[in-house]
C-alpha cells in the first residue's frame, strides 16, 4: 500500500469545491491520514553470509518481505544462545542475548512457510538431544524403581519389628531408603522449542530445560493467552523474568513447586494486525511493560505482485543453515553456565556513541520521546543483538572471542530497523477501527472504479470484512461526513472525484506494498535490501 492510498489529499488545495458530471457542487474531503512513510527493510547484509543467504532465498522462495524471514532468524540464534552467552559491555553490567519478537502480518501472507523453514534445525536438534537422553531417561527410571521398592520393603520390615531397640534401627534404615529414592530425578526429554504454553505449564518447562526455553510460534495465540484467555489475571512473570533473567518460581503447579534460578525465554510470535492492536491495546500488558519488550517487524504485504512460480532455496543454502542451526542448538543446550563475551575498545566506543545517542533521543522532541517504555530498553536490545550476531558470525567460537566493531556497528543498525517498526506498529495500535474500515472501503470502491453504487452493492465486494449491513451504513455515514462519499435521491451513493485520482486498495495491512523496483523474487544476493 503506497503512502498515496493511505493519505488521500486533492491535487489542488485552494480549490474548494468541484464539480461532478450533471451533479452538485462537491466540497474538499477530509483527509483519510494514516502512516506517511514505509518503515525500513530488513538489512539482510548484517547477517553472515550462511545466514543471509538462507534469509533472502526463504524470501525468494515464499515471495515474503525478506523483514520476516530475518526477524525469525534473529529469534532461532536467541533460542540456541538465550541462557548460554551474555555480553558485559562494562564490569558489572551483564545483559543476556534472549529476545523477545513479533512478526505482523495479514492472512494469507505464507507466514506458515516462512515459520517452517527457518525454525526445522531447532526441532532437528531437539530431536537429537531426545535420542541422547533416551538410554539415560532409563537408566534413571531403573534406578528409581529399584530405590522405590527397597523404600517400601524397609518401611514394611520396619513396620513389623517390636523390640524397641532393633525398631529405630530398622526405621533409621527406611528413612534412608526413602531419602536415597527420592534423590534419584527420572529427566524427561530436553526441549528447545515449544508453539504454546500457558505461564504456569512454562515455568515447569523452563525449570527442567536449564532454565531455558523458546515460544516460536506462526499463529498469534500466545497474545490470547498473554491477555487472559486462560485466566482473567495472567502470570505474566515467566514472561517479565524470562526476558530479564530474574529468579522465578511457581508453588501453585505441583506439591512442590517449579524454580528457576536464571531463566531465558525466547519468544517470536507471527500474528495477524488484528491481534496486534489487541495485544499493544492492553492496558495491563501494557502496565507491566510486556508490549515493551518486543521487538516489532512489519513485513510489506507482496501480495498482488508475487510470481506465480519461484526457485527453491538452493540445497546448499539450506543444508549449510541447518547444519550450523543444529550444530550450535545441541552444542549450547548441553552447557549449564552462560559464556561472558566482552567488548573490543572499538566496540566499546561504537556501543558508547550510539547509546548517548539513544539516550538524547528518549527527551522531549526526541523520535524516541513518545515511545520512551520501549526506547528505555533499547541499549540494553542492542547489546543482545550484538551477541547474536556474533554468534551468528562465529558459530564455534564465539564465547572465546570478544564482540568486535563491526558486529556492534550492525546491531546498532538492526536496533535502528526494530526502533522504525515499534513506531510503525505503535501508529496500527493507536489506529481507530471505524478510520480504518473507510479507509479500506474508499480504497475499494476506487480500486474497483465504483463511482456510484448502492449500498447492498458495496456490501456484496465487503461482506468479507464487514459482514453486517449495519457496519456497511456505518462506514458510508463516516465517509460521508468527511466528504468522499454522498447520497442521491434515488438511494445510489456517488463517490468523490478526487478518490478516483488515487489508486485504492484494501488497507488491512500495516506496512505499504513494494514500489516497482522491489521484489521477494529477486536474486538472493543482489537488490533485496535496496531503496524502496
Amino acid at each position: 500500500m503506497s503512502a498515496a492510498r493511505l493519505h488521500l489529499v486533492t491535487d489542488n488545495p485552494d480549490t474548494t469545491a468541484e464539480q461532478s458530471a450533471g451533479g452538485p457542487l462537491w466540497d474538499v474531503p477530509v483527509p483519510l491520514t494514516g502512516p506517511n512513510t514505509a518503515p525500513p527493510p530488513f538489512p539482510v547484509e548484517v547477517f553472515p553470509r550462511w545466514l543471509a543467504d538462507m534469509v533472502t532465498g526463504v524470501a525468494r522462495f515464499t515471495s515474503t518481505d525478506p523483514a520476516m524471514a530475518g526477524t525469525l532468524a534473529v529469534a532461532v540464534l536467541s533460542a540456541c544462545a538465550g541462557g548460554r552467552l551474555e555480553v558485559e559491555p562494562v564490569p558489572g553490567w551483564r545483559e543476556p542475548v534472549n529476545i523477545f519478537a513479533a512478526v505482523i502480518a495479514g492472512p494469507g501472507e505464507r507466514k506458515s512457510p516462512v515459520h517452517r523453514a527457518m525454525t526445522a534445525p531447532l526441532f532437528a536438534a531437539q530431536s537429537t538431544l531426545a535420542e541422547a537422553m533416551r538410554p539415560r531417561i532409563a537408566e534413571a527410571a531403573a534406578l528409581r524403581d529399584i530405590a522405590d521398592r527397597q523404600a517400601e520393603q524397609a518401611k514394611a520390615a520396619a513396620a513389623k519389628v517390636n523390640e524397641p531397640g532393633k525398631r529405630d534401627e530398622a526405621s533409621a534404615e527406611a528413612v534412608a531408603a526413602a531419602i536415597a529414592a527420592e534423590a534419584i530425578t527420572v529427566p524427561g526429554l530436553p526441549k528447545l522449542i515449544v508453539d504454546d504454553a500457558t505461564p504456569e505449564a512454562l515455568i515447569g518447562l523452563m525449570a527442567a530445560n536449564g532454565g531455558r526455553m523458546a515460544i516460536i510460534s506462526d499463529e498469534g495465540g500466545i497474545f490470547d493467552t498473554l491477555a487472559g484467555r486462560y485466566s482473567g489475571a495472567p502470570n505474566l512473570d515467566p514472561y517479565l523474568k524470562g526476558h530479564a533473567g530474574q529468579p522465578m518460581s511457581n508453588e501453585r503447579q505441583t506439591r512442590e513447586g517449579a524454580s528457576v534460578d536464571k531463566p531465558a525465554l525466547t519468544v517470536c510470535v507471527m500474528a495477524q494486525p488484528t491481534v496486534l492492536r489487541k495485544f499493544g491495546g492492553n492496558a495491563d500488558l501494557a502496565g507491566r511493560g510486556l508490549p515493551a519488550r518486543f521487538l516489532f517487524a512489519l513485513p510489506r504485504s507482496l501480495a498482488g505482485w508475487r510470481p506465480v512460480d519461484t526457485p527453491p532455496v538452493p540445497e546448499q543454502v539450506t543444508a549449510g543453515y541447518r547444519h550450523r542451526i543444529h550444530d550450535l542448538a545441541a552444542t549450547l543446550a548441553e552447557w549449564t553456565d552462560p559464556a561472558v563475551v566482552t567488548l573490543t575498545d572499538d566496540a566499546s566506543r561504537v556501543r558508547r556513541t550510539a547509546a548517548e545517542q539513544v539516550e538524547a533521543e528518549l527527551r522531549p522532541g526526541g523520535s524516541l520521546y513518545d515511545m520512551r517504555e520501549w526506547g528505555n530498553k533499547l541499549a540494553g536490545a542492542t547489546l543482545r543483538l550484538a551477541g547474536l550476531l556474533h554468534v551468528a558470525h562465529h558459530p564455534v567460537d564465539a564465547w572465546r572471542r570478544p564482540i568486535d566493531a563491526d558486529r556492534m556497528a550492525d546491531a546498532v543498525r538492526l536496533a535502528e530497523f526494530f526502533a522504525a517498526h515499534y513506531r510503525t506498529a505503535l501508529t496500527a495500535i493507536g489506529t481507530d477501527s471505524a478510520l480504518e474500515n473507510a479507509r479500506y472501503v474508499l480504497g475499494v470502491l476506487t480500486g474497483k472504479g465504483m463511482t456510484t453504487f448502492t449500498r447492498r452493492e458495496l456490501h456484496r465486494r465487503v461482506s468479507r470484512r464487514l459482514p453486517k449491513s449495519d457496519e456497511v451504513s456505518a462506514v458510508l455515514a463516516e465517509l460521508a461526513a468527511l466528504g468522499w462519499v454522498r447520497s442521491g435521491p434515488d438511494g445510489r451513493y456517488e463517490l468523490h472525484p478526487r478518490a478516483m485520482g488515487e489508486d485504492g486498495g484494501s488497507v488491512d495491512t500495516l506496512t505499504p506494498a513494494p514500489d516497482d523496483g522491489v521484489s521477494a523474487g529477486q536474486d538472493t544476493r543482489e537488490g533485496v535490501n535496496g531503496p524502496r
